[in-house]
C-alpha cells in the first residue's frame, strides 16, 4: 500500500454516486445532474442517459440494459440506446427517496430507500428492501432497515449484504431461489463509521465508503 498512487479522473460533477465498474469503464451516477455517465482509466468520460429526477443506484440487467434508480419520485428507470423509460414504479412501497441498489444474475434488483426525510432534521425511520422482478414485478422482502444504502452479492449468489448508513453496520440475508431474504445476521458492526457505498472483493471482503 505504501506504493498506492492516487489520481483524479474527472472533475467539475455535482454529486457522483453509486460506483459500478462495468465494461471496461467506471459507471457512476451524477446525481443532481440527474445523469449516468461512465469514464475510463484514461479520464475519457461519457454521458449514457438523462433523468428528470436525481439519480442514484446503478445495475444491469443479464441482457445488458442499464437500471437506473430514480431517486425521489421513487421509480427504476431502464436506459436502452440513451432513452429512459420505466421499469418499476416503487411510489407504493417506498416511503421515501429510493436511493442504491444491486442487481443479480437473474435480473432481480434489490433497491434499498431513506425511509424518512433526514434532510429535516428527525431521527432515521426504519425502513424496507424493495425487490424488483426482470418483469417489474415488485415486493417488500426485508423491513426494519436503517437507511439501507450500497450493497453487494456474494459471487455464489448465495448471500446479499446491506450497509445500514446510520445503524453503523453491514447486515447480510440468504437468497433464495425465488429472491427472497433470510437468515438476517450482521456481518460486520462498525462501531461508528456510516457505511455509504460498499463493495466486494475477490477475496470476499467487504470494502466500504464512510461519508
Amino acid at each position: 500500500m505504501a506504493d498506492l498512487k492516487l489520481e483524479v479522473l474527472q472533475t467539475g460533477l455535482r454529486f457522483p454516486e453509486a460506483p459500478r465498474w462495468h465494461g471496461d469503464r467506471l459507471w457512476y451516477s451524477d446525481m443532481y445532474a440527474c445523469e449516468v455517465r461512465s469514464v475510463d482509466l484514461a479520464g475519457r468520460s461519457e454521458v449514457h442517459a438523462r433523468l428528470l429526477d436525481p439519480t442514484s443506484g446503478l445495475g444491469w440487467l443479464p441482457d445488458g440494459t442499464l437500471l437506473v434508480v430514480s431517486m425521489t419520485d421513487r421509480k427504476l428507470m431502464r436506459v436502452e440506446t440513451g432513452r429512459a423509460s420505466l421499469h418499476a414504479d416503487l411510489s407504493n412501497l417506498a416511503p421515501h427517496h429510493c436511493n442504491d441498489l444491486v442487481v443479480d444474475a437473474r435480473g432481480r434488483a434489490y433497491v434499498g430507500n431513506f425511509g424518512s426525510d433526514i434532510s429535516a432534521g428527525g431521527p432515521p425511520t426504519p425502513t424496507c428492501l424493495i425487490l424488483v422482478e426482470p418483469d417489474g414485478r415488485t415486493r417488500i422482502v426485508a423491513d426494519e432497515l436503517v437507511f439501507p444504502n450500497g450493497m453487494v452479492i456474494t459471487a455464489d449468489g448465495r448471500t446479499l449484504i446491506v450497509a445500514e448508513t446510520f445503524a453503523s453496520r453491514l447486515t447480510a440475508f440468504d437468497i433464495a431461489d425465488d429472491g427472497s431474504l433470510s437468515k438476517r445476521r450482521v456481518w460486520a458492526e462498525l462501531g461508528g463509521p456510516m457505511p455509504d457505498g460498499i463493495c466486494l472483493d475477490a477475496e470476499h471482503g467487504v470494502w466500504v465508503a464512510s461519508p
